[in-house]
């Protein structure tokens, strides 16, 4: 389980420093506060050997461009001169750098402990450079586009290292056909249950579900079983979140807006079945929310039973661009919610 995470000059984000991180963590504030860049950050810590991911990021974002100006996006102010720096702490201790790769001079230096990395690459071609260490052995990895007209890239991997770590980013667009292996997983293991469970919560007739056709047909008691988007987005998310909980077994998963496309009456539901979820396939959970519904519900399902295991954190960012967190136990956040105090 992570405990502390420290970033530098990522996007809007100057500098961060947050710790005291509990198995689910629950971030909450205003829009545009830095919430989805601290997932962000995160997930790119969590696959330190993986040059695309700033670019899957993107994609997440609905932003699908990889000129050279577009992966500038990432730095602090668009200054690419500096690098981002992400550390990330649990029993090793992970630390990566992301610089930018463009032609500037012919001859230069590509150690790692540099401030400024700038490739020796044929005109036109750019990419990104992932310094990163763990537990100090260090490690490269590159992604190197071949010009701003193609989507041809090509990645250097850091044969020495191989990612163990499982983590999936759930963005509040989730794409409900990604849980699909993941589904077949769950059946062949003879866990579907784990699903039915959950699925519940939106509609209390469902007893089973198969799959046929590559489609997921659920049985609510009718003649026939029916296609799960007729249940709506909220089964679908549900059965999206569940899923990557299963796959996340050991690792992470990280949720942007959770309450998106759920009624505020099941958000309790919903938080037990996560919780049990991620304490069952030991599961680290890192779910963003600016719904105070959302904040309510992991408060009421959690205040007894998992109390130990639950933390949330408060977000600002400062006029300086320090993003600020404001820790919240279960306890506190309780007091501050019966006494009516404003915790979006």
């Amino acid at each position: 389980m992570f405990y502390k995470i420290e970033i530098e000059r990522f996007r809007g984000i100057k500098y961060a420093s947050i710790e005291g991180f509990k198995q689910i963590n629950l971030f909450f504030g205003k829009n545009n506060c830095g919430k989805s860049s601290l997932l962000e950050s995160l997930f790119l810590a969590s696959g330190l050997s993986n040059p695309l991911l700033p670019i899957n990021v993107n994609f997440i974002r609905g932003y699908n461009k990889t000129r050279l100006e577009d992966l500038k996006l990432d730095f602090y102010n668009l200054d690419s001169t500096q690098p981002i720096h992400i550390r990330l702490e649990n029993k090793e201790k992970r630390d990566l750098k992301i610089n930018i790769l463009e032609q500037n001079k012919k001859n230069v230096s590509l150690k790692t402990e540099d401030a400024n990395i700038l490739s020796n690459v044929e005109e036109e071609r750019y990419g990104l450079k992932f310094d990163f260490k763990i537990d100090n052995e260090s490690y490269t990895s590159q992604l190197r586009f071949d010009s701003p007209a193609t989507t041809d890239v090509t990645q250097i991997i850091a044969e020495q290292y191989k990612e163990v770590l499982r983590c999936i980013y759930l963005g509040p667009k989730y794409d409900f056909n990604a849980s699909i292996q993941g589904l077949k997983n769950i059946l062949q293991n003879k866990d579907e249950h784990f699903i039915i469970e959950g699925l519940k919560i939106m509609e209390p007739r469902v007893k089973d579900f198969i799959f046929t056709d590559k489609e997921m047909l659920v049985d609510v008691g009718l003649s026939k079983r029916i296609p799960i988007n007729m249940l709506g987005d909220g089964a679908r998310k549900i059965v999206s979140l569940l899923t990557s909980v299963y796959d996340c077994k050991d690792g992470a998963l990280l949720v942007d807006e959770i309450s998106n496309g759920f009624h505020y009456s099941v958000m309790q539901n919903l938080w037990k079945i996560l919780i049990n979820a991620a304490v069952k396939n030991n599961t680290q959970l890192f779910i963003t929310t600016h719904d105070i519904d959302s904040i309510k519900g992991l408060r009421n399902a959690a205040i007894d039973e998992f109390n130990n295991l639950v933390t949330a954190f408060k977000l600002l960012k400062a006029s300086d661009d320090e993003l600020k967190a404001y820790h919240y136990s279960l306890d506190s956040l309780d007091y501050s919610i019966n006494q009516e105090i404003e915790v979006r």
